[in-house]
């Protein structure tokens, strides 16, 4: 039978080099484009390199750990809104789970690797992804939103609304960075009051949210 042929890249970081060669195999042999990382550093050199659809990330590695290729990968706008981040940890440790989850993971498996559940993890995460983006186009052109009504919805202080709307208009953080001439921080402290006031906790719910709010006006 032949092999799948898929479009998405996914990105796997593990400091053990046997286990992250076999992974990344695996996932070739399901038809993926799998790239490796040996630890955290590469890791943010791969992302960016590369526009990858997953990012599969050990947990605890010397350095930049899989929580801080994480955190800088959506500060640095190097992973998408709606990239799955998944932790792999040969930790099952419930406090791993829910710093993850804060944090923004989508998923949690532990080792030694169940290859049958890493692959329906992965595609589950890709499926939901997909139909997040059918359920959330655009309605209109941005340019012709009533952006007002996200101030009068939530809240927002004209910083965190040009913030918003940059997001909706499909900018990076780091686009935003530049665009908006301030500092990353600056970017991510509003990004943070964002998901307070709209009650998400990721990007891809804070677009989809934003959305659905200026389709209905």
């Amino acid at each position: 039978m032949d092999k799948i042929q898929r479009n998405e890249i996914i990105l796997c970081v593990e400091d053990e080099p046997d286990l992250l060669r076999d992974i990344v195999e695996e996932l070739r042999e399901a038809g993926y484009e799998a790239i490796g990382a040996s630890n955290g550093q590469q890791a943010l050199k791969q992302l960016r390199n590369h526009k990858v659809q997953l990012v599969l990330c050990d947990i605890y590695m010397p350095g930049v750990d899989g929580f801080e290729v994480m955190k800088r990968g959506r500060e640095l706008g190097l992973v998408q809104a709606d990239t799955p981040f998944v932790f792999l940890s040969a930790a099952n440790n419930p406090r791993d789970i829910a710093m993850g989850k804060r944090l923004g993971a989508d998923d949690y498996l532990v080792k030694p690797v169940d290859y049958d559940v890493l692959l329906a993890t992965i595609d589950a995460r890709l499926r939901q992804v997909r139909r997040m983006r059918e359920a959330y186009p655009p309605v209109r052109p941005v340019q012709d939103m009533d952006w007002d009504i996200l101030i009068k919805r939530f809240g927002l202080t004209p910083a965190e609304l040009r913030v918003a709307s940059a997001l909706v208009r499909g900018s990076s953080l780091a686009e935003i960075t530049l665009e908006q001439g301030v500092a990353r921080s600056t970017v991510a402290f509003h990004l943070r009051n964002l998901f307070d006031k709209t009650e998400t906790r990721r990007q891809a719910e804070l677009v989809a949210l934003l959305y659905q709010v200026l389709a209905e006006c």
